[in-house]
């Protein structure tokens, strides 16, 4: 009964979401395209600005360029720079309370993904300053237009950039809040491969893993459309093209902007097409824990994967030709089986850890709750996981099974 009812929510929202009318952000591609973007604020007849970051984006000199183009152009703008890894509610209600003060016309988040869903969680707040973040969890809660929003990724992983969600943290209670709405679409995405030039090596990793996450969950899931799985696909192809390329050596511009390009992608597909058991254990587990977002993704990708089973042999066989590692001699089920012995060796060779010790007895039940509703019934995964399976998932992941 608990999965035909799971079923019958995703039946009924799945043509409520195609129906959904939103547009992509306005897209600018290019070497430098950062630095060039005070033009493009004129044009929009932006003359006050609030830049969202954190201190070592602004450490690192890679505003330097843009605050001088803004004063050559008599932009005003505030710089805010305390946004943390998993931000807190608190900080996007302190972004908020800057926006206001300013009187800014657009805000604009230079980051990887912490600081672009703290801006998008920001501009609900600048909105909606009654209404408390948190209760605001789930799909089409907003309801109303945000501040116009300039997303410049400094990671190539979340996707945030292009996409209706944000994801930030309940301290308080130890759970993500997870806010999706056409509204946090940003107006503008800008991908310039120059702001990742100097990421060391684990923001490549982690980052580049999630971005993975996020097309092999959209691909596998039960709510995909042509467009949704054309952008997976292509997420993958790129991914398995670049990643440990740029891994090992982060100053090709062509691999940095492939990886850039993939990220986009995979967060075009999953914000209509959606993620699942990965991301839904993964948001408990940072909750719980302050662990990084895509490093916990990675280590949990390949371990849902085969407990899914013959559920995505097919589809993960196709992703295997995307990544250029199918054998012809081989069925579906062995080519899924080296799809995910591929991401597993992509881990070990970028250091991610197989398994997450971290996770601690007294919290696997409670766990398992924050994973079950975040992902039941939203999530169309290709096998419905109820609290006890993701105990025993939650177990395999902490590495019980490898004893």
């Amino acid at each position: 009964m608990y999965n035909l009812l799971t079923r019958s929510f995703q039946a009924v929202a799945r043509p409520a979401a195609y129906a959904l009318d939103w547009d992509e952000p306005n897209l600018l591609i290019g070497k430098d395209r950062f630095k060039k973007l005070p033009n493009d604020l004129i044009d929009q007849n932006i003359s006050r600005l609030l830049i969202v970051t954190d201190e070592g984006i602004r450490d690192s000199g890679l505003l330097d360029d843009f605050i001088e183009g803004l004063e050559d152009k008599n932009i005003v703008y505030t710089i805010y720079d305390q946004v943390k890894p998993n931000p807190p509610i608190d900080i996007c209600e302190e972004i908020a309370i800057a926006f206001n003060h300013l009187h800014a016309d657009a805000m604009l988040a230079i980051g990887g993904g912490s600081v672009l869903d703290a801006a998008k969680a920001a501009g609900i707040a600048a909105i909606k300053p009654e209404k408390p973040l948190e209760s605001l969890t789930g799909l089409m809660t907003v309801r109303k237009d945000t501040p116009f929003l300039i997303a410049v990724p400094t990671t190539a992983g979340t996707g945030s950039e292009g996409t209706l969600a944000a994801v930030v943290s309940d301290n308080k209670n130890r759970k993500k809040v997870t806010i999706m709405d056409t509204h946090l679409i940003p107006d503008v995405a800008v991908l310039d491969a120059e702001l990742t030039k100097t990421l060391p090596q684990s923001m490549v990793a982690g980052p580049g893993m999630d971005a993975l996450t996020h097309a092999v969950e959209a691909f596998i899931g039960k709510s995909n459309t042509k467009h949704t799985k054309k952008y997976a696909k292509e997420a993958v192809k790129l991914i398995a093209e670049n990643l440990l390329e740029v891994y090992d050596n982060n100053k090709k511009d062509e691999g940095r902007e492939n990886m850039l390009k993939a990220s986009y992608y995979a967060g075009q597909a999953f914000h209509r097409a959606y993620v699942g058991y990965v991301h839904a254990m993964s948001h408990a587990l940072s909750a719980f824990y302050d662990l990084p977002h895509g490093q916990t993704n990675a280590t949990i990708l390949p371990i849902i994967l085969r407990l899914y089973g013959e559920a995505v042999h097919e589809k993960l066989a196709e992703l295997a030709e995307d990544a250029g590692i199918a054998k012809t001699d081989h069925s579906d089920a062995e080519n899924a089986e080296l799809f995910i012995e591929t991401i597993e060796e992509w881990n070990a060779y970028m250091d991610i850890p197989p398994t997450i010790p971290e996770i601690e007895d007294a919290d696997l039940e409670e766990l398992a709750a924050h994973a079950e509703s975040e992902a039941n019934p939203f999530y169309p995964v290709p096998m419905i996981f109820k609290q006890d399976d993701l105990v025993e998932a939650f177990k395999q992941v902490r590495g019980d099974s490898n004893e």
